[in-house]
């Protein structure tokens, strides 16, 4: 048991991602069964030492007020897969409210070939966070001060 100023049981559940790795491995096989155009493969900024995963992807797609919506649906599915419930952005354990991971999708100006483009943020904690309560600790942190 750690203070961060106030009490945070920094125990996270063994089985968080039931289907895929993580929310971000989950997100990247979506959008790439969402496009007709083969989407480069966007690079995953680690932060171990603030406990988190740093991901974008942009897209092109026929109707980015569509993908909004479905992606906002799928992202809630994979959220409650692993427990949690989405609010504000952010994917946090039902029971304990721990922040697992942050999303946000908006429209984003590329060049499509007349499509729209779509770019997705997610911010997610990396699994190292459920052997060592110090990265737990950091990662709540990290996601204290990206507005959790």
């Amino acid at each position: 048991m750690l203070f961060l100023g106030e009490y945070t049981n920094v125990t996270y559940a063994d089985n968080l991602y039931s289907k895929h790795s993580s929310a971000i491995s989950a997100t990247q096989i979506y959008i790439n069964q969402q496009t007709v155009y083969q989407q480069p493969q966007q690079n995953i900024l680690y932060h171990p030492t603030l406990g988190y995963m740093d991901y974008q992807q942009i897209w092109c797609n026929d109707t980015h007020q569509q993908q909004t919506i479905n992606y906002q649906r799928f992202i809630s599915k994979v959220c409650h897969e692993r427990k949690g419930e989405l609010i504000n952005h952010w994917c946090a354990l039902s029971d304990s409210h721990q922040p697992l991971f942050y999303t946000f999708i908006a429209p984003y100006d590329a060049n499509c070939s007349g499509n729209s483009a779509t770019i997705v943020h997610i911010i997610e904690i990396i699994p190292e966070a459920n052997k060592d309560p110090a990265t737990a600790v950091a990662w709540i942190k990290s996601a204290k001060s990206l507005g959790f």
